[in-house]
This record gives C-alpha cells, sequence and structure tokens, in this order.
C-alpha cells in the first residue's frame, strides 16, 4: 500500500472507547477512542495471580482484524520512517486529545505521526524548564521521549489519528519486529 492508502485504510479502522487510560480524561465531553497492538502491561495482581511476566502480548491480537491492522501498521513503518527503531507496541489514537502527562510504563524514545483531516492538534512538548514546544506531526513522524518529558496534545477539529511506536521497561520482548 501507498501512503495514502495505508492512511485511508488506518483511518477506516473502527476503534473502541478509551477506558483506562487516565492521561486522555479530563476532556469533558470529548469521545476519544484507541487502543494497543503488542506487548502491553498486565492489569494490577494479574502477574502475581498467573505467575507471568509483567507484560504480555495484547489479547486483542488474536483477533484476525488487528493482527492485519498490526502487520499493515509495522509494514507502514518499516518502509515510512526513515531510521532504525525497535519497538514493543503500538498505539492507536483516534480522535485523542491526552492531558499533559510522562509515559509511565515507556523506555526511552517513541516515534509518534498523526493523519487524518484535522486541523490544530500539535503535539505539545514540555523541556526541562516546563517551556512549551509545538510540533506539527501531521503526516510527519516525530522521535522523542515521552518517559522524559511532559506532553499534551493542542485542540484540534476533525479526525485525527496518531500511531505512537514506543518500548515498555527494559527487557520487553520484540519478537513481531521480524516481519
Amino acid at each position: 500500500m501507498n501512503y495514502p492508502q495505508i492512511c485511508n485504510y488506518l483511518m477506516k479502522h473502527k476503534y473502541p472507547l478509551q477506558m483506562n487510560r487516565p492521561a486522555l480524561k479530563g476532556y469533558e465531553g470529548e469521545i476519544q477512542r484507541g487502543f494497543a497492538l503488542g506487548y502491553v502491561f498486565q492489569r494490577p495482581g494479574t502477574a502475581q495471580k498467573y505467575k507471568t511476566e509483567p507484560y504480555v502480548q495484547c489479547s486483542r491480537l488474536k483477533w484476525k482484524k488487528n493482527q492485519e491492522l498490526f502487520y499493515n501498521t509495522c509494514k507502514f513503518f518499516k518502509h515510512y520512517y526513515p531510521r532504525e527503531f525497535k519497538f514493543s507496541t503500538i498505539q492507536y489514537n483516534y480522535n485523542c486529545r491526552s492531558a499533559k502527562h510522562i509515559d509511565g510504563n515507556n523506555v526511552g524514545n517513541s516515534v509518534i505521526i498523526g493523519m487524518g483531516d484535522y486541523t490544530g492538534g500539535r503535539l505539545i512538548i514540555y523541556d526541562e524548564n516546563d517551556k512549551p514546544q509545538y510540533y506539527d506531526i501531521k503526516h510527519k513522524f516525530l522521535r522523542f521521549n515521552g518517559s522524559k518529558f511532559y506532553h499534551e496534545v493542542e485542540p484540534f477539529q476533525g479526525n485525527r489519528l496518531t500511531l505512537v511506536f514506543f518500548n515498555l521497561l527494559e527487557g520487553t520482548p520484540q519478537e513481531h519486529l521480524l516481519i
């Protein structure tokens, strides 16, 4: 698929409501959708109960449509991102405007790209002095350390999908990179 085709494909996917991401709450009346594919953290207590690692392959990858989505997104990233970057997880955010936060479970850099027919919606990253810097990520990749620097999304209008490629804590398997 070429770039316009993959954008269209990703925008047409049905994304579920976000229910468990506190950084996305706080903007009254906004409906936010998305999910993570790849490796994710288990809910508190599950790892101890079943004596497993704190991270698992996302159960959503059991569904064929999500396997196809994940595979095509990995292919898109590998083809269009100009540098090597290994990741364990992809977060799909559809019409999400996150409040100011730090990615507590991520380690190191993340890579984000926005797509859709939206206006506004720049990524705001705060430096070590809490000074905001605005980045237009519409159809542009941006590499940044969301586990070190606070960030949020400015208001936007239209439909906005962001893909965030990142790693969980040290030692997370990255088996899906065999594409």
